[in-house]
């Protein structure tokens, strides 16, 4: 045991030593894990928040099913899901989209008894009267909303909306860009009456996968529309593996383009941790000509790539917290939010735990062992007086 504590102190002096050269490695390795701590971070952050709405909703959504996708539904199935066995709660909800000026806004209609809780104002009230909206900060910021401002959309100019409250920026991002309405009023935005986007379905602990089951099977011919298309039932299992799968793509091809960038490092790596330098071979002659054996070279060299990746992972960590804090992702968030330039009107979701934690030293200690141990054994294994040349 003392001996491993003897290298590693032996370690921490030849870093402490070499200080222009610890110094270059640590700067170079942080400049490698920076973007990608940061990048990891908002795709761990933005899954994280996604997940707990998914949480937080219907145990299961219906649609239609038309050619393979989603299709309004009508608002005659209400009354038939409402009285199956273990269901609790079933409303409808329209979800579209349309352009505030030149801005790509969603426009989700809600009965007002079934908003959810989660829902923070900034200011103003929910909506009360017909007509009343509460806008995504985002909107309010940059075309100068307040609540009793009135305006009206392209997709419907004759439909006149009036702000009631504006969002909180805080809460999450799909509310920056989004304006929220009754159902009524959205039925009459998009001009479809009677139907609605889909329909959600609460249920008893432990009914929805048979209630879906039951639902996507039935084919009852008291059933609506019974000879139209079939109906799309997707309950919280199914959405939940739709948005990690969407996620785990984003962040596998972010993680895919960057390890480019981590192999092209690796070349200045291996410069600036010892390999072609003279000092650094001089330093193992001497050390091999005073008696040290080969693995205990190794072992040294080892706890100083521990030490310095020690050292690097953190700071790049700091450094992507504070960049996500002064500067709300600029230039990485793009890749992971669609639409919301340079900088970001609300702010960015970051997580750092597990996952960009774990990565960031694991790839500190793999660029740094990759760029120093083979150069170092192959130095150590030849006679001290050649080493030293």
């Amino acid at each position: 045991m003392n001996k491993h504590l003897n290298l590693l102190f032996t370690a921490i002096g030849n870093i402490i030593r070499n200080k222009v050269r610890s110094i270059v490695l640590i700067l170079c390795l942080i400049a490698v894990l920076f973007p990608f701590v940061t990048a990891l971070s908002i795709s761990e952050g933005i899954k994280f928040q996604s997940l707990i709405s998914v949480e937080e909703g219907a145990d299961i959504y219906v649609t239609m099913d038309y050619f393979g996708s989603n299709a309004p539904i009508s608002l005659d199935y209400l009354e038939r899901f409402k009285k199956m066995d273990g269901v609790t709660k079933v409303f409808p909800r329209i979800v579209g989209r349309t352009y505030f000026a030149n801005r790509l806004a969603t426009i989700v209609g809600i009965l007002p008894g079934n908003l959810p809780k989660s829902i923070r104002l900034a200011q103003g009230r929910m909506f009360s009267e017909k007509g009343d909206v509460i806008v995504g900060e985002s909107l309010a910021k940059e075309f100068r909303l307040q609540p009793g401002v009135r305006f009206s959309l392209s997709i419907n100019p004759s439909k006149l909306l009036r702000v009631a409250g504006i969002f909180d920026s805080n809460a999450t991002i799909w509310s920056a860009n989004l304006i929220l309405m009754s159902f009524e009023d959205a039925s009459e935005f998009f001009q479809m009456k009677g139907m609605a986007t889909d329909i959600l379905i609460y249920t008893r602990p432990g009914y929805a996968p048979l209630l879906a089951k039951e639902i996507q099977q039935s084919v009852d011919t008291s059933y609506p529309d019974s000879s139209g298309p079939p109906l799309r039932v997707q309950d919280k299992s199914l959405v939940k593996r739709y948005f990690q799968r969407g996620f785990n793509y984003k962040a596998g091809v972010f993680t895919a383009l960057y390890t480019v960038a981590f192999a092209l490092a690796i070349p200045a790596l291996l410069i600036v941790s010892g390999f072609g330098q003279t000092e650094r071979r001089k330093e193992i002659g001497v050390i091999k000509a005073t008696g040290w054996q080969t693995q205990e070279v190794m072992e040294m060299v080892t706890l100083e790539n521990l030490v310095v990746s020690l050292t690097s992972a953190p700071l790049a960590i700091l450094l992507a917290m504070a960049w996500l804090k002064w500067f709300n992702g600029a230039f990485i968030a793009q890749f992971f939010i669609a639409e919301i330039g340079l900088m970001a009107p609300f702010p960015v979701p970051s997580r750092f735990l597990p996952l960009p934690c774990l990565f960031a030293f694991l790839f500190a200690i793999v660029l740094t062992m990759v760029g120093s141990l083979y150069s170092t054994w192959k130095t150590a294994t030849v006679p001290p007086v050649e080493a030293m040349r």
